[in-house]
Formats: C-alpha cells, sequence, structure tokens
C-alpha cells in the first residue's frame, strides 16, 4: 500500500479507493480525463493505462514491485503520461481495451496495463509485469524501453496498428444481425455441455484449468431447466456444486460469505477477497433451490450470508460496500486462517475440529488452517445432507467464539463505494430470500437499498448513475446499472405492490431505450453521450455479474408477460438472442442468463392476476407467498388492487377489464388466454398446474 508519507500526486483528490491507493505513489499519476489526453497530445507521449480494483491481489504487488519504486517511476514520468483507472467505476473503459488486449491474442486479467496513443488507441498491453524477467514474461522496465524506443523509431507503424486494431474493435461491435433466432435445441446442447464439464469429484465444473469460480448463473440456468423439463440430473449438478461451494475453503465458515474463486478444482484454497456480486447471485440461487428442495442448509446458508453483508458490508448512508480485500497487513489470507494452537485454544470439541480439518501441519502457508468441511466421495444430492441439531447447536457456539476473537484482528481493507447495479443485485438475492421465507426485514433492507439509490443515483429524467462514494455520485450508469435498476423496480412491485415501482421501472426503461439501444438489437453498454471512448461496446457474456442484455431481457419476458406495449418486447428479445447467436451457439457456457432467459421465452408463458378489494395487508401478503413459491420460472404474477388495476390497465393489456367481483378474483391466463376467473385459491392452483 501507498506510502503516506510520501508526497501525493493528482489522485489525491479522486474517492475511488483503488486510486487512493494509489495517492503517494512516486508515479505521477492522472485519473482518466482530459488533462492527461492533452499533456499526451501536447507532450506526444505514449500514455500507460493501469486498470485495476481496490481488492486485486496483483494489483497490490504490481504497486509494491514497480509503482512505489522510485527508479521505475521517474521512467513511467519521463517517457509516458500515466492513468490510473478503477474498473468497477468504468467497466466500460475497461471493456474497450480489454477486448483490445484479447484481439492481441493475449489472456486478460488484472491489473491491464494498456500502452495508448495520445488519441487514446491500444498501442500493446498485457496484465501483471514483473520488476524483473521471470514467470516467462519481461520485465515491466524492460517492457517501458521497448515501447518508448519503438515510439521514437517506429511512431507511423505503430499509430497504423493501432488505428487497424481500434476500427478492428468497432466493426466488431457493430456486426449486421441476420434475425434468426436460436432454435430451442440450443437449451439441449447447453445442459449437455453442463455435463460434460462437471467434475464428479468436487463438483462444479472443470471450466479452467486451475481455478474454480463460482458458477451461480450456471446453477440458475439449471434449476430453471429442471422445473420445466423436469430432468433431475440438472437438479443435482445444482443441489451438490452449491453444497461444494458451502462446504469448501473459498466460503467462510466462521464469518459467512463465499470469496472470489478457489485457485484449486477441491473448492479449498481461495483468493479470499469477497465481492458483493459473487454473494448476491449465490443467495439468488440459493433462494432458488431452498424453493425447489425445501432443504435446510440452502436456508441457512441464505441467513449467514445475509448476516455477513448486514454485519460487515451494510454502510451508514444506506447502501452496501463492493468488496472485501483479500489481503491484510500486507498478506493474503491472513484474518482468515487459523493455527491448530490458536483454534485448539478457543474451541476444544474435537468433533468440530475434525469436521473442520483443523491439523497441526495445516493446508494452507505456514501450517496455517483454512477451514472446510471434507465432502469428496460423497453425493448429497443422493444421501441428503444430515446434520443433527445438537451438532449444528455446537457448530454454531463456535462459529461465535472463533468470530468474536477474529474480529480483534486487522481486517482486510473495505472498498466503501457503492455501485448502483451491485447493490440491485444485492436487493435481487433479499426479495429471492424474502419471496421463500417470507421474512419481512428482507423485504425492508432491499426497499431500504433501493431508497437510497433512488434518493442518490437516479435523476427526475430517468437517467441514473454508476457510483456513490464520500458523499459524491458521479460517473454515467453502465447497461448493467440501468437494466438491473428495472429488474429491481418489477421486482419491488410484483412482491410488495405499488404502482410508483412499475412507473419508476418504465421511466429508467424509457431513457435506456432512447439513450442506449443499438440499431443492430442489443443495448449499448454506455450512455451515447459519453465522449470519452473510442468504442461503444455490445456485451452478452455473463461474466462476473449478467450482462446488461441479459438482464433487460428478463424484465422483457415479465413486462411481455403481463400484456405490455402487446407483443412488442418479445420482438425486441428475438432482435437480442439473434444478434448473440453465434455465441448461444459455440460458447454457451458463458451465457446463463441470457439462456434463462430463452429459456423462458421458448416455453408457453402462464399468466396469474389477483385482483382484490378491501382485503387486509396479511391477506394479501399471503397471496403473494403463495405464489412466489410455485417452482415454475415461466409464471408471470402479480396481485393488485382493483383501483391500482385500473390505473394501469390502458398500459398492461393483462388487467383489462379485470375487477375484485366479491372481494377477491383469480385470473388464470396461458399465452394470453385466460380461464374464466376464481375466487378461491385452491380452484387456482388446480388451474395453474394443469
Amino acid at each position: 500500500m501507498a506510502n503516506l508519507s510520501k508526497k501525493p500526486n493528482r489522485l489525491v483528490h479522486e474517492k475511488s479507493p483503488y486510486l487512493l491507493q494509489h495517492a503517494h505513489n512516486p508515479v505521477d499519476w492522472f485519473p482518466w480525463g482530459p488533462e492527461a489526453f492533452e499533456k499526451a497530445v501536447t507532450e506526444d507521449k505514449v500514455i500507460l493505462l493501469s486498470i485495476g480494483y481496490s481488492t486485486c491481489h496483483w494489483c497490490h504487488v504490481m504497486e509494491r514491485e514497480s509503482f512505489e519504486d522510485e527508479s521505475t517511476a521517474e521512467v513511467l514520468n519521463r517517457d509516458f503520461v500515466c492513468i490510473k483507472l478503477d474498473r468497477e467505476e468504468r467497466p466500460d473503459i475497461d471493456k474497450i481495451y480489454m477486448d483490445a488486449l484479447h484481439a492481441m491474442g493475449t489472456q486478460g486479467g488484472w491489473p491491464l496495463n494498456m500502452f495508448l496513443t495520445p488519441m487514446k488507441e491500444p498501442i500493446l498491453g498485457g496484465t501483471y509485469f514483473p520488476p524483473e524477467n521471470r514467470y516467462g514474461k519481461r520485465s515491466f522496465k524492460e517492457v517501458l524501453k521497448l515501447v518508448n524506443q519503438a515510439w521514437i523509431h517506429q511512431k507511423g507503424e505503430l499509430l497504423q496498428a493501432a488505428k487497424d486494431l481500434t476500427i478492428y474493435l468497432k466493426e466488431n461491435e457493430t456486426r449486421t444481425n441476420a434475425g434468426q433466432v436460436p432454435e430451442k435445441q440450443i437449451l439441449i446442447q447447453n445442459f449437455n455441455r453442463y455435463i460434460q464439464v462437471y467434475d464428479k469429484d468436487y463438483f462444479g465444473f472443470k471450466t479452467n484449468s486451475v481455478n474454480k469460480f463460482p458458477p451461480s448463473m450456471a446453477l440458475s440456468f439449471l434449476l430453471d431447466y429442471y422445473m420445466i423439463e423436469k430432468d433431475n440430473r440438472a437438479l443435482e449438478l445444482a443441489f451438490n456444486t452449491a453444497y461444494a461451494m458451502k462446504s469448501g475453503g473459498i466460503y467462510d465458515q466462521v464469518g459467512g460469505g463465499i470469496c472470489r474463486y478457489a485457485t484449486d478444482h477441491e473448492w479449498l484454497v481461495p483468493h479470499f477477497e469477497k465481492m458483493l456480486y459473487d454473494n448476491s447471485l449465490f443467495v439468488e440461487t440459493l433462494a432458488k433451490l431452498y424453493r425447489i428442495t425445501n432443504e435446510t442448509f440452502f436456508l441457512e446458508t441464505i441467513q449467514e450470508i445475509i448476516s455477513y453483508i448486514e454485519r460487515d458490508m451494510r454502510l451508514n448512508v444506506g447502501g452496501i460496500a463492493s468488496a472485501e480485500d483479500a489481503d491484510s497487513e500486507g498478506v493474503e489470507g491472513k484474518f482468515y486462517v487459523w493455527t491448530e494452537s490458536e483454534i485448539k485454544s478457543l474451541v476444544s470439541d474435537e468433533e468440530i475440529l475434525n469436521f473442520w480439518n483443523v491439523t497441526e501441519e495445516g493446508n494452507f502457508e505456514h501450517n496455517q488452517n483454512i477451514l472446510n468441511v471434507y465432502f469428496k466421495g460423497k453425493n448429497p444430492f443422493t444421501h441428503g445432507i444430515q446434520f443433527k441439531k445438537d451438532f449444528k447447536e455446537r457448530i454454531q457456539k463456535a462459529k461465535d467464539i472463533l468470530l468474536e476473537r477474529r474480529n480483534t484482528r486487522i481486517r482486510p481493507l473495505r472498498d466503501d463505494k457503492i455501485l448502483t447495479s451491485w447493490n440491485c443485485l444485492w436487493i435481487r438475492a433479499l426479495l429471492s430470500s424474502y419471496e421463500v421465507t417470507g421474512e419481512t426485514k428482507y423485504l425492508n433492507q432491499a426497499k431500504e437499498i433501493y431508497d437510497f439509490i433512488l434518493t442518490y443515483l437516479v435523476k427526475e429524467n430517468g437517467s441514473v448513475l454508476r457510483r456513490f462514494r464520500d458523499g459524491e455520485t458521479k460517473y454515467f450508469g453502465t447497461l448493467s446499472d440501468y437494466s438491473e435498476l428495472i429488474w429491481v423496480c418489477l421486482r419491488l412491485f410484483q412482491l410488495n405492490g405499488g404502482i410508483h415501482y412499475f412507473e419508476k421501472g418504465i421511466q429508467i426503461w424509457e431513457y435506456l431505450e432512447n439513450h442506449f439501444l443499438s440499431d443492430v438489437g442489443p443495448y449499448y453498454e454506455s450512455y451515447e453521450g459519453n465522449e470519452d471512448l473510442i468504442v461503444r461496446t455490445i456485451e452478452g457474456y455473463d461474466g462476473v455479474e449478467p450482462s446488461g442484455n441479459s438482464t433487460i431481457l428478463h424484465c422483457f419476458y415479465f413486462l411481455n408477460s403481463m400484456g405490455f406495449l402487446n407483443g412488442k418486447l418479445e420482438t425486441k428479445a428475438n432482435s437480442i438472442f439473434a444478434y448473440f447467436l453465434p455465441e448461444l451457439t459455440q460458447n454457451s457456457l458463458s451465457y446463463p442468463s441470457m439462456l434463462s432467459a430463452f429459456l423462458k421465452f421458448q416455453t408457453p408463458s402462464k399468466e396469474v392476476l389477483v385482483v382484490y378489494r378491501n382485503q387486509s395487508e396479511d391477506i394479501v401478503k399471503n397471496i403473494r407467498m403463495k405464489l412466489s413459491q410455485i417452482k415454475d420460472p415461466t409464471l408471470v404474477w402479480c396481485v393488485l388492487s382493483e383501483e391500482e388495476c385500473r390505473s394501469l390497465e390502458n398500459r398492461l393489456g393483462l388487467l383489462q377489464g379485470r375487477d375484485a367481483g366479491n372481494g377477491i378474483r383469480y385470473f388464470v391466463c396461458q399465452n394470453f388466454h385466460c380461464e374464466l376467473p376464481k375466487d378461491n385459491w385452491e380452484e387456482t392452483l388446480q388451474l395453474i398446474s394443469q
């Protein structure tokens, strides 16, 4: 970390925790902006754009080795204009230069270090550069020398190559859309691919030669597939993988919460950083698993992760922090691991120590123990998950003792910036948890975060900002910020009631439609007025979070089923599916959320509308809970008062001409053909089940 006794650079005026980490480097860093670009043009210098984020381990390593080194800083300050960028604040910029790196034939990752022309066009790039030649990589100083010499002696060639690459990136984003919607067969093919890469020993999927990342969106797809196709194999894959993720060292057995990834296929040794999006997506998947199986193991994990977020990540202003670092005191994982002697001084129960695999030699560096539950050779889906009540109580008591001790340690850095899309993912997780538990506190927590976002990050015209920190809101929202917030508005409208949620969601979508829509079907990642980008990218890849185009498809499914715009949204959805046809066909495992949306659109929809008059809050909540627990991802339902129904019937075709009859009426429809209304739940459920 930066030495605060050193002279600060320009980054000291920034709010990003990542940029502030570099604010006392001897490197003359600029934030991304006009001042840096003007200097590069005026002095005819190459730009070094260094992109990372505050909880990135290898970003910390490169800072210590190179950016805090006076001799390296001297070269950088003399020959380059140096820009630091927080990828979490500006994912649109990161996406452009990551695409450029991939186009150069180099594997991506962070830190991302790109050399640019003064016009921001990419010349050359890489990820981590060591201070001397090692790992098969050139040293950072050698790379700096080579780039500078090439700029002096081969400038024309570099400028032409950078221009050609920029043209390639632009053309790649605006390919034509033939309008051919994928065949339903790709869903079966995608399911079969999951079976092929499934790890029968340790569960999860072997899609990476070394690491395992939490595949929550993949599990969510498999659970939707199971509910529609009734294939038990899909449920087994999801069930066992979620169990393994919770049992492995990748999960914080003491404090709750899942880490960014495991560095092995056994889920044992994590990269210890914790990200809000990973925990959000995992909770949402666990809620779906609990709804299907009623297995309390998944419910308890939900409760544990929500407790962790509330305890360690909720901020006083009302939003949720972005992440916690892997490192504390400059050592990765130090906050989380235990020696046998320390843990035995606190927990004497041998059965629990064996359960967590605590040994004298340990399973991590320096005889430290990463607590984990061994599961090789088991099949939890087949044999069940069995913990006696007495044992669970003893485990909880041990966790409480260890958590109290751990809280006396120096904590990892918490990145306390509030990002719109990530907070919306957490709202989604809370609402899914509310659906399967009926716990009003989860709904209230979701509404509090929503109110914060609406107050600080949404303008009156429906435009959305990306980041809040330390009283400052900044940066145009990305497609994901818009689409996740629209989805949250629709979910709150469904689960809580209130026309204002619906109206706000539609207002934000209309802004998105006017300022993000491409000519080829999908939406751009960035706002059309964002003039500091050399390319406006289009993305469907469901990476660490669902792509914005994937989430908007889920919004379209809900709105289309409610009769919004009389079927036009299905046409718009098909245009997006058609644009991504090559990816959905050839690389489907990277598009699980989009395929979940496609699965819904390819299945006959079911709609249930409940209209009531003069009913108590408890009765209305009970109806919503019953509907939300039905195991059918294609079911779209809404519970509205007769007054709300009348005020929205001109916008939502499903509501036209509906009334509450003698007090409550249930309308069950399929593909917009409705049965005669019912006045009791039993007959309604029978109709839904047919």
